[in-house]
């Protein structure tokens, strides 16, 4: 039997924004339904990417989600204040894995966390194409490696 990693914490992480909650954000029960949380991480994700004009809007290259993942811990309901930290797992020649993570009401406990794989492609042929340099600078200012 494995046992459940404990859920990420706070201080695991690079990167935060704030998200505002939506009532179509909930299910019939009452809380944020889980396939919101794949669009807060997608919304992190290029939020980060897009703090900086790194030439991704002119078609300079185009991105791909190839996997992401999400565990959850704890309800987020539509009262909660939720914020998302961000941290860049590895970087590879086209692709990034970035962890990410949900946090309410200022916890340092996660309420869900998950990954994100971005593969970066020519836009022309959609085959896997280098980061450019400013890109891959950008990823590394919130790059924590992990085992």
């Amino acid at each position: 039997m494995t046992t459940r990693r404990p859920p990420e914490v706070r201080d695991a992480f690079r990167w935060f924004t704030g998200v505002t909650l939506r009532w179509n954000d909930l299910d019939i029960f009452g809380h944020v339904n889980n396939a919101r949380y794949y669009e807060f991480f997608d919304s992190t994700v290029l939020g980060f990417l897009y703090v900086e004009d790194l030439g991704l809007s002119h078609g300079g290259a185009a991105m791909v989600v190839a996997e992401n993942g999400c565990r959850f811990h704890q309800e987020i309901v539509f009262t909660d204040r939720l914020e998302m930290g961000l941290r860049v797992e590895r970087i590879g020649t086209s692709s990034v894995r970035y962890g990410l993570a949900a946090f309410i009401n200022g916890g340092s406990t996660a309420a869900a966390d998950g990954h994100f794989v971005h593969v970066f492609v020519d836009p022309e042929t959609k085959r896997p194409a280098p980061f450019s340099p400013p890109v891959r600078r950008h990823l590394e200012t919130i790059l924590v490696p992990t085992a």
